[in-house]
Parts: structure tokens; sequence; C-alpha cells
């Protein structure tokens, strides 16, 4: 009977849910920091903390980013930063693309096959009509050429086709720079891809000031939340108009 009771009792109490945003905020608070302190810290715009903290993932610029903005606040605030990413994932799942059907061949129509037929049959008849003509026509023998080539200048001229070729495999290919970001006047957060804004993720985190990455990727896309304290340059080319903290995409 008393097994029965507290199996009873235990349904009505309802299961505990993890609160990412409630647990930021209270790791905020206990660190004595405020918003504005934290968007120091993080280089993360305040509004945009203030909806990781009130739960709100429609005020954050996307999916992608609020996963990234979620990983760097948590680590700033010494938390364990890969359970707050795997809430969210469970909460805010990766939506589901819906395949397209498949698309039937297009037939034609039976009626506009038969022209096409005609006019190829016709065609067919006068290449042969054609041939014919060319056939039964008298043939002007070839004459052989007046000086035949010796053995010794066929082998000077394979011996050139051969260092010919040669020469043009060992040609050296032009290797492209690597893209430098330098964090020279302050941390920024970083995400950057290869190829393009749905490339694979090469990098994702806050950059802290005095440290510098590279990336030998031919084109990369680099999303910077504080561009004005990071200086872009890939070999001799400096990306220019990186300045101050809006959020940034650029293409190098």
């Amino acid at each position: 009977m008393r097994d029965v009771c507290a199996c009873a009792i235990r349904c009505r109490i309802p299961s505990i849910v993890f609160d990412i945003g409630g647990s930021l905020a209270a790791a905020r608070q206990v660190l004595d920091l405020s918003i504005a302190d934290a968007e120091r810290l993080t280089c993360i715009r305040a509004r945009y903390l203030t909806a990781l903290e009130a739960g709100d993932w429609d005020r954050l610029p996307g999916r992608t980013y609020a996963r990234a903005f979620l990983r760097t606040y948590a680590t700033a605030l010494d938390l364990d930063a890969t359970r707050f990413v795997d809430a969210f994932e469970e909460a805010v799942p990766e939506p589901v693309e819906e395949s397209l059907p498949e698309q039937l061949p297009h037939r034609r129509a039976p009626h506009l096959l038969r022209p096409a037929l005609t006019v190829g049959a016709l065609v067919a008849v006068v290449a042969v009509a054609a041939w014919s003509s060319v056939s039964n026509s008298p043939r002007t023998p070839v004459s052989a050429p007046a000086t035949p080539l010796t053995t010794q200048t066929q082998k000077v001229r394979s011996a050139g086709a051969v260092l010919g070729a040669e020469r043009t495999i060992a040609k050296p290919h032009a290797t492209r720079a690597e893209l430098v970001i330098g964090a020279t006047r302050g941390n920024c957060w970083l995400l950057v891809r290869r190829g393009g804004p749905a490339g694979p993720v090469l990098y994702e985190q806050t950059l802290q000031k005095g440290r510098s990455v590279r990336f030998a990727a031919p084109r990369v896309w680099v999303r910077l939340g504080a561009p004005g304290m990071v200086d872009v340059a890939r070999g001799a080319r400096v990306v220019a108009g990186l300045s101050g903290l809006t959020p940034t995409n650029i293409v190098a």
C-alpha cells in the first residue's frame, strides 16, 4: 500500500526541464555582471544576450547564430557550453526539408515527331546520293613526299615532342595565399565556412585579442561579430571597410 501511494505522488510531480535562459541569467547574476558587461565580454549585442536569457529564439538572427551565440555566452560565464547547445538542439530541432516529387520525363506528342522523322529521312537520302557521286568520281593519286625522313630526324623530332610534354607537365601550379584573421583591437566572435554561407564550418568561437587564425581554403565565408576589432587579409590584399560592432559577412 505504501509503494502504491509513493508511485501516485511521483506521478503528480512534473518532470524538471533544463531552463536554458534562466540558467544563463542566474550565472551572470552570480558573477555580478550586467548585460552591458556581458556584451563587452562576449562581443555579442545586448539585445541578443537578452533574447538568449529569455529563451526568445525568434529574436535571434537565425538558428545557426543562436547556437553559436549560446555556446559563446555559456563559455564566457564558465558554464558547460555543450550541455546548453544540446538542450537548444532538443528544444529547437533542425527543420526537415521536404523532397520534391520526381518529375516524369517529358514525352513528345506523336504528331510532333512525324515531321521530324520525315525531315531526317530526306537528309539521309541526300547524304547517300552525295556519297555515291563522290565514290564514283576518279581519285587523284597522292604523291609520296619528295624527301623521306631519315631515322635520325625522326628520333630528334620524337625526343623534342617528349621534352615538350615533360616541360608542360613540370610547369608548377600557382598557390593561393592563406586568409589571416587577427584580433588586433579586441575580442571578436567568428563563424567561418568553406565556399559560402551553406558550406561546412571551419571555425566557430570568439577570437581573443592578440590571437589570429589562418585558413588555406581558396574561398571562405566569414561572419564577424565585431568587425572593428579585427584585421583580415589574404596575402598582400587587406579587406577594407571593417569597423564598428555590428555583425558583418565577408567572402575572401
